[in-house]
């Protein structure tokens, strides 16, 4: 059963070995093109998402010591406490009072900072995440910044000219390549982003993991429809 568990799981490694190989076709087909560019950029944020996706499961250590020590103290509060109610029998009924309430006092504080150390690291992770996963979004928006020129009609009918290099003209075929590179890298970074929700069940990160799937799915959609565009008018 583990074993099963492990195949179904997303392999991290295969994931940046994936991405280096595309990385590696971009800048040879076209390494003039913002798009190289973008490709390094998602070769970066996958070793960073690899390294993060393997912390989240493990513990911050130092905040489960601290959580620890104020766990202990708010046992020694209690029962010192519990210990003077019990046998403080000299004590009048305002001197009881007073102890209890001091007491409780500082029960309540010291609940609201176990509270606090506890919740801490989970914050800590998230925060890390969401950091993340947003700058997996922002590279999807720039992939699709870069295609939107790329009008599949608008290039098959003008005219070539010296100044086409800097213009964005492209042949069919780099055309072709050029919008399918988009799509396999909004798909790596769906992957990617992916990784987050494997290791984590934090609500806020899987809700936030589901929004870049999402948005990459919907970008290469509208690219996809580019390609398939672009087909049509190559056999017409």
């Amino acid at each position: 059963m583990p074993a099963r568990r492990r195949q179904a799981e997303l392999q991290p490694e295969r994931i940046v070995m994936t991405i280096e190989l595309l990385a590696e076709r971009v800048e040879t087909r076209f390494p003039a093109r913002g798009l190289c560019i973008v490709a390094r950029d998602t070769r970066a944020a996958a070793g960073e998402a690899v390294g993060l996706a393997k912390a989240i499961p493990e513990p911050i250590l130092w905040i489960r010591v601290v959580s620890g020590l104020l766990l202990l103290a708010m046992v020694g509060v209690v029962a010192k406490v519990a210990y003077h109610l019990k046998f403080n029998t000299a004590a009048s009924g305002w001197d009881m009072l007073g102890g209890i309430e001091a007491g409780t006092n500082m029960l309540v504080y010291l609940g609201l900072a176990v509270l606090f150390f506890v919740t801490l690291e989970s914050r800590i992770k998230r925060r890390r995440a969401l950091r993340a996963l947003q700058e997996l979004r922002a590279l999807a928006h720039v992939i699709d910044m870069h295609q939107l020129s790329k009008d599949p009609e608008w290039q098959l009918h003008r005219e070539s000219s010296p100044w086409d290099k800097d213009s964005g003209h492209m042949e069919p075929f780099l055309l072709g390549r050029y919008l399918d590179y988009c799509v396999d890298l909004l798909a790596l970074i769906g992957k990617l982003a992916a990784l987050y929700a494997q290791n984590s069940q934090d609500g806020v990160v899987l809700q936030a993991v589901e929004e870049v799937e999402n948005l990459t799915a919907t970008l290469a959609t509208k690219i996809w429809q580019k390609i398939m565009l672009l087909d049509t008018l190559q056999r017409r």
